[in-house]
């Protein structure tokens, strides 16, 4: 199809006056053959007002409002349930979209005839007006006869661009075949559950290397800032992680234990940028998960020197707290700009 429907579903909660600027982006997109699907959880602002006269002036427009569902999830739900495009494209309500967005993503995902679309992102730190290019750098190749399953866990142990739901364009029915949706019952992690989810039914994915979507990180009406530092988190999405994936071979093995690792200083680099006092964040710490009790991972040549050497100063730095601290705070430092969402 030359010009096929996409639809876009827009989780809305007290996003208030902010939830015009992304409404106009959507509104505006070069591509025109849209289904905006618009779900107002139960927001008490003046949200739902601006939704409506948005809803007024744009055909294209399909509101729901509901009662609070408690989650991103349970609006993303919603949504899904109203879609008639061939492709689906999540956006959240805080950020913000290039007008090209959805017609490159469009454009890439036809002519790949891939499953599913990647594109990159500008990390906006809200905490100190940082604004950094992320996921801008091509990444290594699907092997010879490697599944795609195991070439997902080599990229999500690579960067976080597998993770959130928002920068991607899915094919609409394989989230109908499959009956996918958002589970509603975790509030961490819940988009990489549904993207694997979907992966589990994809042949291709294909990456766009311009950063189209502008993430803004710390606003009101974020969760992830608060999820993020629960470690128990970050042990649900490793476990679903690893009833998801069952490794064949040594190579395998050592790419799913490395995000192990990964994830570890991930939740550490939560803690470090996150607004709690420096005692609580030593208590934070405090949880962190300690190296005797991490997988380990098997040969150098199959995760590669950097790898090796991270996990090998993880080890080290999680003996003592204060060491674990200052080895975050220079991981931050390298890391700039790099977040899992």
């Amino acid at each position: 199809m030359k010009n096929p429907r996409v639809s876009v579903i827009i989780p809305f909660y007290n996003t208030g006056d902010a939830a015009q600027s992304l409404v106009c982006d959507v509104a505006s997109q070069t591509y025109k053959n849209l289904e905006i699907i618009m779900v107002n959880d139960g927001s008490t602002d003046n949200t739902l007002e601006i939704l409506k006269s948005a809803k007024d002036q744009d055909s294209r427009i399909i509101l729901i409002n509901q009662k609070n569902s408690g989650s991103a999830a349970g609006a993303r739900n919603s949504g899904l349930k109203k879609i008639t495009g061939e492709f689906v494209v999540f956006l959240d309500s805080d950020d913000e979209i290039d007008r090209s967005y959805i017609k490159k993503l469009v454009e890439l995902i036809q002519k790949t005839k891939s499953d599913l679309v990647t594109c990159g992102m500008k990390y906006h730190n809200l905490s100190d007006g940082s604004l950094s290019p992320i996921f801008i750098n091509p990444v290594a190749p699907q092997h010879n006869n490697e599944s795609l399953s195991s070439y997902v866990i080599r990229l999500i142990g690579n960067d976080g661009r597998l993770h959130s739901v928002v920068n991607k364009i899915f094919r609409a029915d394989i989230i109908k075949r499959h009956a996918l949706k958002f589970d509603e019952q975790i509030d961490f992690g819940e988009d990489l559950i549904f993207v694997l989810n979907y992966l589990k039914h994809a042949k291709k994915i294909s990456f766009l290397y311009e950063p189209l979507y502008l993430y803004h990180y710390g606003t009101k009406t974020s969760t992830v800032k608060k999820s993020s530092l629960r470690q128990q988190n970050w042990q649900q999405n490793w476990q679903f992680l690893t009833s998801w994936f069952h490794p064949q071979a040594q190579h395998e093995s050592d790419h799913l234990n490395w995000i192990s690792y990964r994830w570890s200083y991930s939740y550490c680099l939560a803690v470090h940028r996150s607004d709690q006092s420096r005692r609580q964040k030593i208590t934070l710490l405090k949880k962190a998960p300690r190296s005797k009790s991490l997988p380990k991972t098997g040969k150098i040549k199959n995760i590669g020197w950097g790898k090796f050497l991270q996990e090998l100063a993880y080890r080290i730095a999680s003996k003592n707290t204060r060491v674990l601290r200052v080895f975050i705070s220079m991981v931050a430092t390298i890391k700039k700009g790099s977040v899992l969402k």
